[in-house]
Parts: C-alpha cells; structure tokens; sequence
C-alpha cells in the first residue's frame, strides 16, 4: 500500500507545493513591476484620448453610469480641458476596457480600446481605427445608434460584419462616458 498509494501521493503533493510556492514567490517580485506599467499605460491612454491637455487629476464622481470605472478631468497649465473615463462593457469574448476622452464643450476627442479578448478578425475590428473614428463626430447631445448600412448621421454607427455584440459593446461604452461627462459638464461630481 505504501509503494502503490500513499508514496506517489506525497510524491505529487510536495511538488506541487513546490511549484505554488515558487509561483506565488515570483508573482510577489514581479506584481510591483506590472502595476506600474498597468498605470503607465493607462495614463499613455488619457493622453492618447485627450492630446491637448498635459496633466490629468482623478477625480471621485457620483450618479454616473456603473460602466464608467474611473474619471480624471484632464487640464492644459490650470485650464480645464475636458474628462476622460475608463470604462468596462461586456462584449462577445468578455470584458472591454476603453479610454473614453471628451472635452469641456462635450465633444469626443478620443476613443481607445485596451484590454479585451472579442474574436481576432471579428469583434477585435472594434479597436481599429476605421471602426473608432466614427466616434469622432459624436457629441454629449447625440444618442448613438447602430446601423447595418452605411451611416447617414454622426450618432449612427455602423456595425462590424459578423460582431454586432462588440459593435453594441462599444457603443454602449462610449454612451455611458457620454453621460458620465454630461453630468459633470453640467456641475453634477
């Protein structure tokens, strides 16, 4: 019995205890550098959303869509230039992050898609920037629409062939930084 069973199982129970503890030893070295480059390319993100501004303050704001994860009101010297949002939607392969920039007027100024795992060829024709520039024209006054044709409107977007859920993410995503900068254009933080 102890050749068959109880010897291969204690085998087997050291090296994995082992190999977690090197993993987890490794993950504490390592977690340092990667939060830091996390914030470093999340802040290449404000900046990519927002050019014109040079300096971006976080800021804590109520009573704005759940999608929005963080805002930062994006400044040029000590002029306010307008807000960026991170933002999470579900698409069709899990979650999308984007960068949503909107300046002071509440014209779209940026969108950035990061993070997301939509279907290579698909739904990841979301962050490229055919699809992004029709955000372009988009205002805090518009309500976006997705159209199958050709678009005829600033608010209408066209859809990705064969990506409807990643179009309707996107959208959604940059609709609820629309709000979010709507309300705080109009004082409401």
């Amino acid at each position: 019995m102890w050749d068959n069973i109880v010897k291969p199982t204690l085998v087997l129970f050291l090296v994995c205890a082992v190999i977690s503890g090197s993993l987890a030893y490794v993950n504490s070295i390592t977690q340092d550098v990667i939060d830091k480059r996390a914030r470093e390319e999340q802040a290449e993100s404000r900046k990519q959303v927002m050019a014109e501004a040079d300096s971006f303050k976080e800021i804590k704001a109520e009573k704005i869509p759940d999608a929005v994860t963080g805002v930062y009101e994006g400044y040029k010297g000590n002029e306010k230039t307008g807000y960026v949002m991170d933002v999470t939607v579900k698409g069709y392969g899990g979650d999308i992050n984007m960068t949503v920039g909107v300046d002071i007027k509440g014209h779209i100024t940026g969108v950035k898609i990061g993070s997301h795992n939509e279907t290579p060829g698909l739904g990841a024709k979301a962050s490229e920037p055919e699809f992004i520039s029709q955000f372009g024209e988009v205002t805090i006054n518009d309500k976006l629409v997705i159209v199958k044709q050709n678009k005829k409107a600033a608010n209408e977007i066209q859809a990705i062939s064969g990506a409807t859920i990643s179009t309707k993410a996107v959208t959604e995503g940059v609709s609820a930084a629309l709000s979010a900068a709507d309300i705080l254009i109009k004082g409401g933080e």
